[in-house]
């Protein structure tokens, strides 16, 4: 039933691909971040606005505690990762993205974050907040003159 819970909460699969990587991996965040709003509110009192990671976190003690629960959750994330690893290699194919980028790194670093702030710090997770961490993920952090690569 938990899992069912989430697929409702998370109902939409579906990830644009505009050719613009920067704008459909924003979308695809900005969804991330809407369902674990909604799954962060759940079961919560009209009105009342905290920082709480709600349901967010039941379910993912619930798949750390219940071997049944956590498989069916790795099922319905992975068909979600798939299609977006998906559109990270179409990106990459169409020069977007650089030929050795890690695109499950990359997926990583950006769901990731947005689940770390639900869970963690309890900050919001918004467009706002997708539009930086996607810009950050691809701009990267180094200064452009750096030529060192980490291992």
């Amino acid at each position: 039933m938990a899992v069912a819970v989430v697929a409702r909460l998370q109902d939409d699969d579906d990830i644009d691909d505009t050719g613009d990587i920067r704008r459909d991996l924003t979308g695809y965040m900005e969804k991330i971040a809407d369902a674990l709003n909604r799954m962060r509110s759940a079961g919560r009192p009209a009105g009342r606005d905290d920082r709480s990671a709600g349901v967010v976190a039941e379910l993912v003690a619930a798949g750390a505690r219940h071997d049944d629960i956590g498989e069916m959750g790795r099922q319905v994330y992975a068909r979600r990762n798939a299609l977006a690893l998906e559109l990270i290699e179409r990106a990459r194919l169409r020069g977007e993205l650089r030929a050795d980028l890690d695109a499950v790194v990359l997926l990583d670093q950006l769901a990731g974050a947005l689940y770390y702030r639900v869970l963690v710090t309890g900050a919001p997770v918004d467009r706002s907040y997708a539009e930086r961490l996607v810009a950050g993920a691809l701009e990267g952090v180094l200064n452009r003159k750096e030529t060192s690569s980490c291992p």
